[in-house]
């Protein structure tokens, strides 16, 4: 297989993240929210490592694609579900507009490190700088998950 036809890996992240939506809601619902994120963030991690351990035909480009739509599904479900868990509800609108606020300046910023990091040292560079911030995010999301546990309740 050639090289992918770039209008179409869009739609292959589209379909898996519309596909994974539910689902991740339910399970989010039985297991929590906080642990669905921690999925969601490890899903993000295959993505990235497939990155540089996959060849560069189309079928790779494509498998990228659907598990990122993956990754898009369970986070962007879950994120939005949590806001309402930790906020009073007359402060909702407002921590709703925070959230994208900061997630929009968050990904902007990102996506411009990355393709600098990529151009100006390579794809490995980049890769490790997303591997090495979602290993973070994992790793704040399992403090957090901890902290906010009653201490005298095991995690579910």
């Amino acid at each position: 297989m050639g090289r992918p036809v770039i209008p179409l890996v869009y739609p292959v992240i589209n379909v898996s993240h519309t596909a994974v939506g539910i689902p991740s809601g339910i399970l989010a619902d039985r297991i929590g929210k906080e642990k669905m994120m921690v999925i969601g963030f490890g899903i993000f991690l295959v993505s990235t490592l497939l990155m540089v351990s996959l060849s560069g035909n189309a079928l790779y480009a494509y498998v990228l694609a659907a598990v990122f739509g993956l990754y898009a599904g369970v986070s962007e479900t879950v994120q939005r579900a949590v806001i309402p868990k930790y906020v009073s509800s007359e402060l909702r609108g407002t921590a709703f507009g925070l959230y994208n606020l900061i997630v929009g300046v968050c990904f902007f910023a990102s996506n411009v490190l990355f393709g600098f990091l990529w151009d100006s040292s390579g794809l490995g560079a980049a890769v490790t700088y997303s591997i090495t911030i979602t290993v973070i995010a994992i790793s704040a999301m399992l403090v957090f998950i901890r902290k906010m546990a009653p201490s005298n309740l095991p995690l579910r």
